[in-house]
């Protein structure tokens, strides 16, 4: 059962916000890394930066999960594919535990996988399913170990209400006690129809191209920043206590032209995956490229799209703005820890953020082939 942290009249209270939309924040222009290591990847889903500077980088193309010294320019395979103990089939999110131990999401396997300090990968794995039995997709864990996820997107029995509603729960997960917490909502484009026995439907991101919906990142200290698309805000809802909302963030929104249908369409190609088997053995490849004209489209994006959010070591929360189709830097909303817009952080031409480290942030640049090449930035 879910156990709610907060009473639901103080989160509509929340909700309600008619706090004034603050200034123009500070706009910083990155343009030069401090490193860049000398080898591509094929698609990086996941990196952590261990304590020495260097870095742990899952690539879920190539299926490999590697060590890297940017600064030595080498890397070192960790771990091999497979279903067996010690080994994974698709490579993702990576999350920072104590003492330099990270865990790994493998989707395919349906579990995380513990890589020690030393770079072993542990026998030792924690499914990727919820005590009540439906599959779950974590979106972060803090620095405890506790799992956070939401059940937006997933038609399946016992959840139907939650699909078509589009209103979430969002979930604090202790694996050690077994105790499941109710932290908040989160809203997202609501699903049509029903299951029926044994039927299951998943739209992770997915569905209507450009819709708006909540996205939400988890600090180490297990602060959980919900940024919210109308209005557009940062809620910030900590471990034990109420949430706090920060003021609403003026923005212009982006029409959706025949530019913006193309670029997501090849941005499903570029960054989606599917999964082949062939004699047995899974393969993970690019998806084709999607019919623009049997999506159904909104007029206008909202300010964020999908997977916009990230949390720093720190807490600071970064949110990945839209942009139009035709502006090749990406743009970062920062909020400090009172759900406040400090300032904008512009990366250079065909950048894309995947992490953060000691004052630094890595990002990937992409090539004319899709390649990606990754880069270290001060911050």
């Amino acid at each position: 059962m879910f156990r709610p942290l907060a009473p639901l009249a103080m989160m509509l209270a929340i909700g309600a916000s008619t706090a004034r939309p603050q200034a123009t924040p500070q706009r910083i222009t990155l343009s030069t890394p401090n490193a860049a290591f000398v080898e591509p990847f094929s698609s990086v889903a996941g990196l952590r930066e261990l304590r020495d500077g260097r870095l742990i980088v899952a690539d879920r193309i190539e299926q490999r999960v590697v060590l890297v010294d940017i600064a030595g320019a080498t890397q070192t395979d960790l771990g091999r594919r497979g279903e067996g103990p010690g080994e994974y089939e698709m490579p993702g999110a990576l999350f920072a535990l104590p003492d330099d131990s990270t865990l790994m999401m493998d989707m395919l396997n349906r579990r995380f996988t513990l890589i020690q300090p030393d770079g072993k990968l542990s026998t030792a794995t924690i499914p990727l399913r919820h005590p009540d039995g439906f599959p779950i997709f974590p979106r972060g864990i803090d620095r405890h170990g506790r799992i956070y996820f939401d059940l937006a997107g997933m038609m399946m029995p016992g959840l139907e209400e939650t699909a078509t509603s589009g209103i979430a729960p969002l979930l604090r997960w202790d694996p050690g006690s077994g105790a499941v917490d109710t932290l908040g909502t989160v809203n997202f484009p609501p699903m049509p129809g029903s299951t029926g026995p044994g039927e299951m439907r998943i739209s992770i991101g997915g569905g209507t191209p450009y819709a708006g919906r909540d996205e939400w990142a988890v600090t180490p200290d297990g602060r959980v920043g919900i940024a919210r698309y109308a209005p557009y805000r940062l809620e910030w809802v900590s471990p034990g206590g109420a949430p706090v909302a920060g003021p609403v963030v003026p923005y212009k929104p982006v029409p959706v032209t025949k530019d913006e249908k193309d670029s997501w369409a090849d941005a499903m190609t570029s960054r989606g995956l599917m999964v082949e088997v062939e004699n047995g053995r899974r393969r993970v490849r690019r998806p084709p490229r999607p019919d623009i004209d049997r999506q159904t489209w909104p007029k206008e994006m909202p300010p964020f799209l999908s997977g916009a959010a990230r949390a720093t070591p720190e807490g600071e929360l970064w949110i990945e703005r839209a942009q139009p189709a035709k502006e090749p830097r990406r743009t970062y909303d920062v909020f400090d820890a009172s759900g406040r817009l400090s300032r904008q952080v512009v990366l250079p031409d065909d950048r894309r953020l995947i992490g953060f480290g000691n004052g630094v942030l890595y990002a990937v640049r992409v090539d004319q082939d899709d390649l990606e090449w990754l880069e270290r930035y001060s911050r």
